[in-house]
């Protein structure tokens, strides 16, 4: 459900990346330096959520941890978190981040409503059934505006460590609520009659894809670290018939990605 061309790089608060864990775990030393890790992906991806058509687009992060904290497992289509409660299998707190929007572009979508991207917050929790090795995650977020509607992600992810090279991907599923699903695949009576191609469509909440995620991560250094990103989503049920989708885009999905992670220390 990633769309190319937005200005998620001007949003911090979108940021696909992993805050430290909790301190609360256990106590830290004084002079214990903190990691800080920032870096960015560009990526190729729909311009909108049902397009068949594609742009280039770019997706920073930041993370940070205690030296001696072990660094956690992120993948990059995780959204920015704060760990507020974490154990030694589970992690639970606030997250947030970038719903894209959409232009009228002209031609096909002529006459179409559009709409602007807007900032999602809401809460995450995962858990590892095996520890260090399959990951179950889920988001639920709502817009910040009274009329973005709720959307979710579950996620599952198995990790494989090769020295140096991790390799990682899973299931993905996305839903929406009546709200998500009217904004990105609905078609008012207006907007029909100005378009003249489409036919007016009203869809209902529930689930908007299923896809797959994978990811490969070189550690070059203590410094940097290289990512290359992969994702396919499936449109399915209303998603999948909404006219937007099927007569001016696809249902077919890809994102990819290639990203580089420059770490340092701060004592």
């Amino acid at each position: 459900m990633l769309a190319g061309g937005v200005a998620v790089s001007l949003v911090v608060l979108a940021l696909p990346a992993r805050a430290a864990d909790s301190v609360a775990e256990k106590p830290l030393a004084s002079n214990d330096p903190w990691i800080i890790s920032i870096g960015g992906m560009a990526t190729v991806s729909p311009r909108w959520d049902g397009s068949s058509r594609y742009g280039l687009g770019g997706m920073p992060s930041i993370s940070f941890r205690r030296a001696s904290e072990r660094e956690s497992f992120s993948a990059p289509d995780d959204n920015f978190d704060i760990t507020f409660f974490t154990g030694k299998r589970f992690a639970i707190g606030p997250v947030a981040s970038l719903r894209s929007g959409r232009s009228s572009e002209g031609g096909r979508l002529n006459g179409l409503d559009t709409y602007p991207w807007t900032v999602e917050v809401g809460a995450f929790a995962e858990f590892w059934p095996v520890e260090d090795q399959l990951r179950l995650r889920g988001e639920l977020r709502h817009g910040l505006r009274n009329n973005d509607g709720f959307s979710a992600d579950l996620m599952a992810d198995y990790v494989q460590n090769y020295g140096a090279l991790t390799l990682s991907g899973g299931p993905r599923l996305v839903l929406a609520d009546d709200k998500v699903m009217g904004i990105k695949y609905g078609v008012s009576p207006e907007a029909a009659i100005r378009n003249g191609t489409v036919a007016a469509y009203d869809p209902k909440g529930g689930i908007a894809s299923v896809g797959l995620s994978v990811a490969q991560s070189y550690v070059w250094s203590k410094e940097w670290t290289t990512t290359l990103y992969e994702r396919f989503d499936y449109l399915v049920g209303d998603a999948a018939n909404s006219p937007i989708v099927k007569d001016l885009g696809s249902r077919n999905q890809f994102t990819f990605g290639i990203g580089a992670t420059y770490s340092f220390t701060v004592d």
